[in-house]
């Protein structure tokens, strides 16, 4: 009789050890895929933008952005700055999502004005052609995330200037 008693703890034993050990073994394997699916790889991709101004008008040109001015010389003059970025590493001209000088998000894009020779012209998003619409601007893609804007200010810039309060 001892001897079933026996053997019966070592069945009992063996049991719990086993129970015990599959209890540890599914939390490892729940961890585990947890894990795994729920960390997605994120990579942020530089992102550059090349914005130019080139003026064909007879007059100077002085732009006033809420954080920039600048001025373009007439007959020609140009004026050039980039914007870095961060984002996915493939993207459109109007997915970016810079705050100057274009903003794509309708409900931020600020009027701009800007002083021609002794006129003034109030860019705004209804303008035939305007600042802060990227669709305004001549856009050429140097490389992946990295694209050139261009506007010229034109005669008929000047031409729907009006004198300066």
């Amino acid at each position: 009789m001892v001897q079933i008693g026996k053997s019966t703890l070592e069945i009992t034993m063996t049991i719990t050890q086993k129970t015990i050990w599959m209890r540890y073994l599914l939390l490892g394997v729940f961890s585990v895929s947890f894990f795994g699916f729920s960390c997605k790889k994120r990579v942020d991709y530089a992102q550059y933008a090349e914005f130019h101004y080139l003026n064909s008008t007879s007059k100077k040109i002085v732009m006033d952005y809420p954080k920039k001015k600048f001025a373009i010389e007439a007959n020609g003059g140009e004026y050039y700055f980039e914007v870095k970025g961060i984002g996915p590493k493939t993207i459109s001209p109007d997915s970016y999502n810079f705050s100057l000088p274009i903003n794509l998000r309708e409900e931020n894009r600020i009027p701009v004005t800007i002083k021609i020779g002794e006129k003034c012209f109030t860019s705004t998003e209804r303008s035939e052609h305007t600042l802060i619409n990227v669709n305004s601007y001549q856009i050429e893609k140097i490389d992946e995330g990295h694209y050139k804007f261009t506007y010229t200010f034109t005669e008929a810039d000047y031409n729907l200037a009006v004198n300066c309060p």
